[in-house]
Order: structure tokens, then C-alpha cells, then sequence
């Protein structure tokens, strides 16, 4: 059950936000979301996202197992373009495996699908600074089957390259970690460490992300305040929080006693989507609750935008950077993906006739930034009283989502524990 951002409680109704208010209160049949056992109706895209969706909540779940109360952040359509790729040139059960990890049961055409969503965020670049790099290095002497070759070069382009780790190592280390430097406009230096490679590393993935978001509503830097972050029910650390009044899409979500909000960035191609439990009530973050409701299917009903609404309110969120270096290779083995890393088991026989070629390493480099940056400023809180106002104030730990509008594919995935 969801509420608009102005404590009306909607049973069994659906608001659009770009609705005018005359036409708020029609009733709408609820979203229907995929479920086990359907039949496979839904064309490539739409499968595509509930794919991603279902994998991104599978490995923030793994994420946090590992790492309660930390920060989080990753980039799941990043990983899973990676993966895809190496599935392209998997067979028997090492190609079965990757499947059901990144939920492609119901996608029929895994390559055009990420061609499209690869296509449709790299133009992004022009409107935000954002990069996305996936690489898959492979070790030239593996002699890739041509077949292979000519199937990806379309769907995978630039996203596959053959290097040498085998006879000349410490130069390939070099052109990876200079060409990652290169591509990312210099934000990441020698992503890969000493131990990330070695002269037997026959598949290595490279994912590098960073995201520098302008808002399309500009928060007033007069109005940024050092505030209490509130990451447990006894402990704090100071945050630059910033603050706006301004209508927003927003909406409450019974069952888990939490709100969700839609901030737009510039242009209305990316939105941040933040799920902010009332208070920091239980465990040690106070997201517990929200964590352990937290599947495929929740996170596509909870972030629908028939379940939010148009609301006036009053915006506290924090400044902030993250950025994070993660190992994912033990999450994705718990969730079921084993050949892929062993030699012994795994099957690249799509790729090379080679025995014995597994993915080496996982290497996964993700940084987000946060600031008033955005479009003209509005007006200054005080300036003008909104009437009803709704709070939004993220003092205390927060999920959120970076997604993409046109494909509703999740770019990036985080939580935010600690300033």
C-alpha cells in the first residue's frame, strides 16, 4: 500500500506524477509485475529491465551480508553488460549459470538488449558527467574462434580487447590501468593492484563508473547547513546537508513504514529514487526493515511511478561522495555463479578451444557525487510558503537508485550509512 507525498492514502489507486492534479484521483488498475510461472510475453526490453532490477537486488543483498553498516554502491548494468558478454561465449552449464544469476530466463535476445540500453546510456555523456567502462580482457593466446569474434563486435563494441598477461605482464598491467585513467577523464588511477593479475589470468572483467550529478532543480548553497547524520540511535557525524522546498513525485510505502521520493537530474534522462525509512527504529541502521522486504518484485512496486504522486516538500538530503572498490566475485559465486571462476569446471569452449579458461578476477570501481549542482535555482525556503508540506529529511541511512528513465534500467545501486 502506498500514500502520496501528502499523507492521502491510495488503496488500490495509481497516481501518475505528470499528471495534472484535476486528474490524480482516477482509479488505475495496479502495475503487473513479472512473476515465476508467467508466460514469456514481455518483449526484449521490458525482460531486459526486470532482469537488471532482479540481479541488482540479489547482489546489494550479498553486498550488505558482507557489509552491514557500510556504505554501498555499485553498478549493476555494468556488471551484468560484462557478464553477458562472457556469456556470449559460454556453453553447456558454466553458460546456464550465468543465466539464471542475472535472470535472463525470459530474455530473448541478450546481446541486442544491452547493445540498445549500452547505446541509449552512453549518450548521456554528452548531457552529464557520467562514464560507464566495461571491459572484458581476454589473454590473446586463448586464439578466439572467429564465430565469436563476429557475434559481439556489434552488441559488445570496444568492450572486449585481447591483451598479453601471459609473456609481457607488467606492460599490459600498465595499458589497462592508463586506459581505464584515459576513459574516465582521470578519475581512477591504477584500478588494478599488484595481486589483480598475474601471467596465468586468462579473463579479466574491468567495470569503472562515475556519476557527477546535476540536479534539474538547483538546491540554493546558502541554504547547505552542517547537520547531524544520524547513523544509528546513538551515534552521529556531521554532513553538509542540503535543503530545498519544491514539488516533487513522492509516495509512502505501508508495511515498511518508509517514504520514497523521485529527485529528476538535468534533462530528466536520469533520476535519483531514495527509500528513507521513517527513523533510525531498529538494528543498526534502521533500514532493516526495508532490507528484508526488499526483492525483485517490492523494488519494482516500490519505485513505479503510478505508486508516487506530485507533493509539495520540504527537502533535506546530504552532500555527499562515495566511492568504492568492490570485490564481487564471493557474492556472485553465493548466488550461484561457480564454473565461471574455476578452471576445472568451467566451459569458454564458445570462445577458444583452450581447456582450462575461467574469469581470473572481477575488478569493480564505482564513484557517485552529489551536490546542489543543477538547473536555475528555485526559490530560496523562505522566500514562499507551501502549503501541506511534506518532510524528506534524509538525516539518517538511506537506499538509493540512480536509474535510467528511458529503459528504467538501474545504472547505480547504493546505501548510505555514514558521511
Amino acid at each position: 500500500m502506498v500514500q502520496s507525498g501528502q499523507n492521502r492514502v491510495f488503496r488500490g489507486w495509481a497516481v501518475s506524477c505528470a499528471w495534472p492534479s484535476a486528474l490524480q484521483e482516477q482509479r488505475l488498475p495496479r502495475p503487473v509485475l513479472w512473476e515465476p510461472g508467467m508466460p514469456r510475453t514481455r518483449p526484449t526490453m521490458e525482460a531486459l529491465r526486470l532482469a537488471n532490477s532482479a540481479f541488482a537486488v540479489d547482489l546489494y543483498k550479498q553486498l550488505c551480508e558482507k557489509e552491514p553498516a557500510d556504505n554501498i554502491l555499485f553498478s549493476p548494468i555494468c556488471l551484468s553488460t560484462s557478464l553477458s558478454l562472457a556469456q556470449v561465449g559460454a556453453k553447456g552449464d558454466t553458460a546456464d549459470e550465468i543465466g539464471q544469476v542475472l535472470h535472463f530466463e525470459n530474455v530473448k535476445d541478450v546481446p541486442f538488449g544491452f547493445q540498445t540500453v549500452t547505446s541509449d546510456v552512453n549518450k548521456l555523456s554528452s548531457f552529464y558527467s557520467l562514464k560507464l567502462i566495461k571491459r572484458l580482457y581476454v589473454e590473446k593466446s586463448l586464439n578466439l574462434s572467429t564465430e565469436f569474434i563476429s557475434s559481439t563486435k556489434r552488441p559488445y563494441a570496444k568492450e572486449m580487447e585481447t591483451v598479453d598477461f601471459k609473456d609481457k605482464l607488467e606492460e599490459t598491467k600498465g595499458q589497462i590501468n592508463n586506459s581505464i585513467k584515459e576513459l574516465t577523464d582521470g578519475h581512477f588511477e591504477n584500478i588494478l593492484a599488484d595481486n589483480s593479475v598475474n601471467d596465468q589470468t586468462k579473463i579479466l572483467v574491468v567495470n569503472a563508473a562515475y556519476f557527477v550529478g546535476k540536479w534539474m532543480k538547483k538546491f540554493p548553497e546558502s541554504e547547505t547547513k552542517e547537520c547531524p547524520f544520524r547513523i544509528n540511535q546513538t551515534d552521529t557525524k556531521p554532513v553538509q546537508m542540503m535543503n530545498m522546498e519544491a514539488t516533487f513525485c513522492m509516495g509512502h510505502i505501508d508495511g515498511v513504514n518508509c517514504k520514497i521520493i523521485e529527485l529528476p537530474f538535468q534533462n530528466k534522462h536520469l533520476s535519483m529514487l531514495i527509500l528513507l525509512p521513517k527513523d533510525v527504529e531498529d538494528g543498526p541502521t534502521g533500514l532493516e526493515q526495508v532490507e528484508k522486504q526488499l526483492n525483485s518484485e517490492t523494488l519494482l512496486q516500490w519505485t513505479n511511478p503510478s505508486m508516487m504522486a506530485n507533493a509539495k516538500v520540504k527537502l533535506s538530503i546530504p552532500k555527499f561522495k562515495v566511492e568504492k572498490m568492490i570485490d564481487p566475485k564471493a557474492s556472485l559465486e553465493n548466488l550461484g555463479l561457480k564454473n565461471i571462476f574455476n578452471e576445472d569446471t568451467s566451459d569458454f569452449s564458445g570462445m577458444s578451444e583452450t581447456k582450462g579458461v575461467a574469469v581470473s578476477n572481477v575488478i569493480h570501481r564505482v564513484s557517485l557525487e552529489i551536490t546542489e549542482d543543477g538547473g536555475d535555482s528555485i526559490e530560496v525556503p523562505g522566500s514562499r510558503i507551501l502549503q501541506h508540506k511534506d518532510e524528506f529529511n534524509a538525516d539518517h541511512p538511506f537506499i538509493y537508485i540512480i536509474r535510467h528513465n528511458k529503459t528504467r534500467n538501474i545504472v547505480f545501486f547504493g546505501k548510505f550509512c555514514s558521511p
